[in-house]
């Protein structure tokens, strides 16, 4: 790697300098060794996850945003804490993570030259977590209910608001529907509501027990897939609290 495209400074340092104010992070990673990194995992894929769950000052989704110059649909899933960089009062998260893929999606101006540069173009969601605990009590539940429905839209790549009220919400893509329900007295309106749309439904409904209410959407088994909530993510704590 010979190559002065993959060495730090110049393609990580100054790059991100460029972006943000100077000497905010350190060491970070040249855009060409992470991008270089992304096509031979994925074997050179237009469509693709990436999951990075140290992101540090977002690197891997400034490259992703690089590489989807050539048509491609990338995408990618950063994970980093918010804790300061270095004792420097920059927090990692929400002063350089965040703001850095933001400014490449939007565009910016360079901190270097003050030149106008050009967004590479995307949509960018962020969410803060928390923890809940594993032991599936019926206030667990709720709590994990509560903050389900993001979950399941990153989980289903289910973004476009397409109806929300108390009682359920519906998101939509290109090609498909999810739908949570909060209360279950309201699968009548919410069924209602679907028979307007032709599309597939992944259908949520919180249950505090394991109840599929497959009975309820019998007429619906063909338009609707379902799953119980919180069950379905109590299944991963499961498996990672093994």
């Amino acid at each position: 790697w010979n190559d002065t495209k993959y060495f730090a400074n110049n393609y990580g340092t100054q790059v991100l300098n460029k972006i943000l104010p100077q000497n905010i992070f350190s060491y970070p990673k040249s855009l060409y060794a992470v991008a270089d990194c992304i096509d031979a995992a994925g074997n050179n894929k237009k469509e693709l996850t990436i999951l990075d769950f140290f992101s540090g000052s977002g690197t891997t989704g400034h490259a992703t945003l690089e590489l989807n110059k050539d048509g491609g649909k990338r995408k990618f899933i950063l994970c980093t804490n918010n804790e300061d960089n270095n004792g420097d009062n920059y927090k990692i998260a929400t002063d350089i993570c965040y703001p850095r893929v933001a400014k490449v999606i939007k565009g910016y101006k360079d901190q270097k030259n003050n030149a106008d540069v050009e967004g590479l173009g995307g949509n960018l969601k962020y969410f803060k977590t928390s923890f809940v605990p594993a032991d599936p009590t019926d206030k667990n539940k709720i709590a994990l209910t509560e903050k389900v429905t993001e979950m399941l839209c990153v989980k289903e790549d289910t973004f476009e608001e397409v109806k929300t009220t108390k009682q359920y919400k519906i998101f939509r893509n290109k090609k498909r529907y999810t739908g949570i329900i909060f209360d279950h007295q309201a699968i009548d309106d919410y069924k209602k509501e679907i028979a307007k749309i032709d599309g597939k439904f992944s259908l949520y409904i919180f249950s505090l027990g394991d109840d599929t209410f497959d009975e309820e959407f019998e007429d619906m088994k063909k338009k609707v897939k379902l799953s119980p909530i919180p069950e379905a993510i109590l299944r991963v704590y499961r498996r990672i609290f093994k």
